[in-house]
């Protein structure tokens, strides 16, 4: 877990002691101040303040101020939305990890954090607080015979669907981020040494960098790769929707911040996510390794046999060899995308039955080395700290 958005309703749940931190300069009004297009606005707020605190040397959440209306419409309330890096509040860096059993030091740490700024909140009113957005990561520690390189490439390939939109993106000294984006959820994978150690305006993670790039320095992971990969749930609607059936609640049960710290709780949500990308049929076509192509033909005539020896039977092996190669070389969206310039785009689930089928006739061929090395370490899900770095790599 990293990123986390939540937000804390008035009254009687925070306060604030200086308003001059804030941009603007926070003013307090009644209701009976409010202009009558204020009173009847169907904007979410009707003002917006942002602190904007003196430099200070400790790590510092975003946070912000809203004036509203309540649901009924005849009082204001204020809302304190507080957007933070969990891993950087705790260690000024995003490289180790926090675990659930960090709950307690993570709510005193955020309640002394914002004290420093004049913004008194008790621990169990942020632990109670309402979750807007976050992040599920995992950073994997990568052995020199698996290179981030040949991660991104394999991952290249995939596709997800058309409201999917996949960006492969690669800076000038070769470092490369993919980034996965479906709306209300992205995903994004990278290398998290490089990227840290790149200037602000070209990372992936730009907030409190410098305590970040010194803790890789002198930790002697300049020439180590960290496979970082990111599963950024955005809106609260989408997060319970995710997250409560996998906490057997029904979905209008809010999400609050103490929930996220349950066991094996973002453990479970990124092997989800990770699975969604890989299991689709075209994606395991894109992922599996073999020998050769006559073992893949073999392998698949195989399977096939066993559906009987027929001609049409035959026929739909030499189909998914065909498949299974041009997806494997090139990807499934390339494949897709010249099938589709050629043929009618009317009836794709035509090809989508050719491409399930031949999912399944790959079955028991493995996935390639880097995706296996991937697969079992988020199955082991070890948690990165400071012992990690002296195992060896």
């Amino acid at each position: 877990m990293d990123t986390v958005i939540i937000k804390i309703y008035s009254p009687r749940t925070f306060k604030i002691s200086n308003f001059s931190l804030f941009l603007p300069e926070i003013t307090r009004r009644t209701y009976e101040e409010l202009s009558l297009t204020e009173r009847t606005s169907r904007h979410p707020y009707l003002k917006r303040f942002v602190l904007k605190p003196k430099f200070q040397d400790e790590y510092l959440p975003r946070v912000e101020l809203f004036e509203a209306l309540t649901k009924d419409r005849k009082n204001i309330q204020h809302i304190l939305k507080i957007e933070l890096s969990i891993p950087k509040l705790l260690y000024w860096n995003s490289v180790q990890e926090v675990n659930y059993t960090d709950q307690q030091r993570v709510f005193v740490a955020l309640k002394s954090a914002l004290q420093s700024v004049g913004i008194t909140i008790e621990t169990d009113v942020i632990s109670n607080a309402q979750v807007v957005a976050v992040h599920a990561c995992k950073n994997i520690l990568l052995p020199k015979n698996i290179r981030m390189r040949e991660l991104i490439n394999e991952l290249g390939k995939i596709d997800i669907s058309k409201v999917f939109d996949i960006s492969d993106k690669q800076n000038k000294k070769g470092s490369r981020v993919l980034n996965i984006y479906a709306g209300t959820t992205d995903w994004s994978i990278y290398d998290k040494v490089s990227d840290s150690l790149r200037p602000k305006n070209k990372r992936t993670d730009k907030e409190h960098i410098d305590y970040e790039r010194q803790f890789i320095i002198s930790h002697n992971l300049e020439n180590k790769e960290i496979f970082r990969y990111e599963y950024r749930i955005k809106k609260n609607q989408t997060a319970r929707s995710i997250i409560n059936p996998l906490l057997n609640r029904d979905y209008e049960t809010q999400l609050l911040f103490k929930d996220l710290f349950i066991p094996n709780l973002m453990k479970t949500i990124v092997i989800n996510s990770w699975r969604t990308i890989i299991n689709r049929p075209e994606n395991q076509l894109s992922l599996f390794t073999v020998a050769d192509k006559l073992t893949l033909l073999l392998h698949i005539l195989a399977e096939a046999h066993k559906q009987g020896e027929k001609a049409h039977t035959l026929n739909n092996a030499l189909t998914s060899y065909g498949l299974a190669t041009a997806i494997k070389d090139h990807g499934a969206k390339e494949v897709r995308g010249a099938i589709f310039d050629m043929w009618d785009t009317n009836h794709p689930e035509r090809l989508n039955k050719k491409i399930e089928l031949a999912s399944e006739l790959i079955q028991g061929l493995p996935y390639s080395n880097c995706i296996s090395f991937i697969n079992n370490a988020l199955e082991n899900f070890e948690f990165i700290n400071l012992t990690s770095f002296g195992k060896g790599i």
